[in-house]
């Protein structure tokens, strides 16, 4: 019987050193000793922020010279101590004694700064091994059906970790130093990032990025069928699209894309080979080239989080340079990242909706997220909507850029406006809250635009510059200008 030899045990790595503990007293001695003309303050608040000391009586000394220059104090030894004991925090601050030897190592001002960047690596390196061992944790925890999602959390932690300082991200400056490029800007046509497929409403949204809109309604509204054609216009004009599908299967979903763009009764796909005609098949044979050739990607997985978004989106950006229209069907049965057991329903939509409105704010893209309305509506004469109606949490009406409320009257009065359905815009930070019309045709799992002539577009003014109107420009605005058609 063969024996197997067991490697030796390896010796103890020394620990790695995540703490600059002198950097701190200089820094903070520096502080101490601050006067008008030599103030290290502002330059170490603009560095430094909460948790960066490793430390712990340095934060509630830190936390008292920050109030102290807010309110335009001294911030000396005998101001800070005072200021210690009118908050309780002298002896967590290791008392007047340690105060003084504090400031006995102080820095000078030319290194203030410098040594502030010091605490603030460390600082960073701390919450990154921190960030290691939760991912041991998770690793060890996870669920082997539901890996992805372990690793889609883990990639979010780090990607907080490796963000733009805003420092360095020109956030910050004078308002007059971009203007002639933002009045530059005006002169050019701008380019939505994404198209509903609705001519009144793309002249209203101009969806652009950054972006989060939801829309609402109640069952039988038709938000699948809106979330679907929203996202194969804006495919078919050649903008990558991203479609989380968490309430329907494949199957399903290209049912309806075959239906709505060829033209083919929902019915008979759902019916399949027994039901389908001839012309079905012509229909769905001549279009079955460009549907194939959509930038139109579709996650079909039940258990989506923010962090399974944005690693998405992000992998989006990596292959074809831009930011893509994410639709979400529907927010509430999203995951939290945390998926802690003890989160309550509102607490959970809260968070996600606050965690998409920042996902599309740092990638650029569009996000469209279907939700649910409570029954309120339906206790009212006339049944319509209101934003006040959208069910499990009021974070989804604060966070949104627009909230599009779908509205049937024949719904309930089979008789009343058969085949129209209302797009209330009920919110709407960069333009009018007003209602668009349009038909809907749901034997093809679509709604399109009302048949007639002129638009709603019209009657909003929301028109293209005519070349009147560009011959008022500016010259030197004249020659940039390209007119958008």
């Amino acid at each position: 019987m063969s024996t197997v030899e067991m490697p030796a045990p390896r010796a103890a790595e020394p620990d790695v050193v995540s703490a600059s503990v002198e950097a701190e007293s200089a820094v903070l001695g520096a502080c101490l000793m601050a006067t008008r003309v030599y103030d290290p303050v502002a330059d170490a608040v603009r560095i430094l922020g909460e948790g960066d000391w490793s430390v712990p009586a340095n934060e509630p000394l830190w936390e008292a010279i920050v109030r102290l220059h807010a309110a335009g104090h001294p911030t000396g030894v005998p101001a800070v101590e005072a200021e210690l004991r009118r908050a309780g925090d002298l002896e967590r601050a290791g008392g007047l004694l340690r105060l003084s030897q504090v400031a006995a190592q102080a820095c000078t001002a030319m290194e203030a700064d410098h040594y502030a960047r010091i605490i603030h690596g460390y600082a960073e390196m701390r919450r990154y091994q921190a960030t290691l061992v939760r991912a041991m944790q998770g690793a060890r925890q996870a669920d082997p059906l539901a890996l992805p999602e372990t690793i889609a959390a883990h990639q979010a932690e780090l990607e907080q970790l490796t963000g733009a300082d805003p420092d360095e991200a020109d956030l910050y400056g004078r308002f007059g130093d971009g203007l002639e490029d933002h009045l530059d800007s005006l002169t050019r046509a701008v380019e939505p990032l994404a198209v509903t497929g609705l001519t009144d409403l793309d002249a209203l949204m101009r969806l652009a990025p950054g972006q989060m809109i939801v829309v609402a309604g109640r069952p039988g509204m038709g938000k699948s069928a809106f979330a679907l054609g929203v996202a194969t216009a804006t495919a078919a004009s050649g903008r990558t699209t991203l479609l989380h599908s968490l309430e329907m299967g494949r199957a399903e979903v290209t049912n309806r894309i075959l239906a709505a763009e060829a033209r083919v009764a929902f019915d008979h796909l759902r019916g399949g080979v027994d039901s389908m005609t001839a012309g079905d098949w012509d229909r769905i044979d001549r279009f079955v080239p460009d549907l194939k050739a959509l930038p139109l990607m579709i996650d079909y997985s039940s258990r989506v989080s923010p962090a399974r978004i944005r690693s998405r989106i992000k992998q989006l950006v990596r292959e074809t340079g831009q930011a893509p229209l994410v639709v979400v069907d529907y927010l509430g049965l999203m995951q939290t990242d945390q998926r802690s057991s003890r989160q309550s329903l509102y607490e959970r939509v809260t968070e996600i909706s606050r965690e998409l409105k920042v996902l599309a704010s740092d990638t650029g893209a569009v996000i469209i997220a279907l939700a649910q309305l409570n029954r309120a509506s339906e206790q009212r004469t006339d049944k319509k909507p209101a934003v006040s109606d959208l069910r499990d949490s009021g974070a989804l009406e604060q966070d949104a850029d627009a909230v599009i409320l779908l509205h049937r009257e024949d719904y309930y009065e089979p008789s009343t406006r058969a085949g129209e359905t209302d797009l209330i815009v009920g919110k709407h930070r960069n333009g009018p809250c007003t209602t668009l019309v349009v038909a809907h045709q749901f034997h093809y799992s679509r709604l399109r635009d009302m048949a007639r002539e002129g638009t709603q577009s019209d009657l909003l003014g929301l028109v293209t510059l005519t070349d009147e109107r560009v011959a008022a420009l500016p010259p030197k605005y004249q020659a940039g200008f390209t007119d958008p058609g």
